[in-house]
């Protein structure tokens, strides 16, 4: 796969999960959002999120890294959503099916505190350390 193909590839999973945000929490959500790499210093990201993904998952044509959790993770304080990504420790390989049967790296989750906070739960703010999160379809593997 070229790099542009998976450049397409990834917008259309960040619509795909935005979607499944709004599955999950019932509500309609802004297509404005924002980015970021979980784990200790990595920044919020606001402009070229496409490139700044597909620069961290595709390796060349022949390879990328198989599985990446990625999904919306909490709503900013001025309404933009925050999409989260946590890349798994597996090697790079070809691109193909994941564990979960998607085509493609990317694993689909929603974030626990973007859940929260639309309940109204006091929710923090840091992401450097734990982030919880669930992947919706998992039950769909048994």
């Amino acid at each position: 796969m070229k790099r542009e193909e998976f450049a397409t590839f990834v917008q259309g999973t960040i619509e795909e999960v935005i979607r499944l945000a709004e599955e999950k929490s019932g509500q309609k959500l802004l297509r404005k959002y924002a980015f970021r790499w979980l784990g200790k210093s990595h920044p919020i990201m606001t402009e070229n999120i496409v490139d700044y993904i597909v620069g961290r998952v595709f390796v060349d044509e022949q390879y990328i890294y198989p599985c990446v959790d990625i999904g919306v993770g909490d709503i900013l304080e001025d309404g933009t959503l925050l999409l989260v990504g946590s890349v798994a420790g597996y090697p790079p390989r070809v691109f193909g099916a994941n564990w979960t049967g998607r085509i493609g790296p990317f694993v689909h989750i929603v974030g626990a505190p973007f859940l929260s906070r639309l309940a109204g739960k006091p929710t923090p703010r840091s992401y450097d350390g734990v982030f919880a999160y669930s992947i919706p379809h998992m039950a769909n593997l048994r």
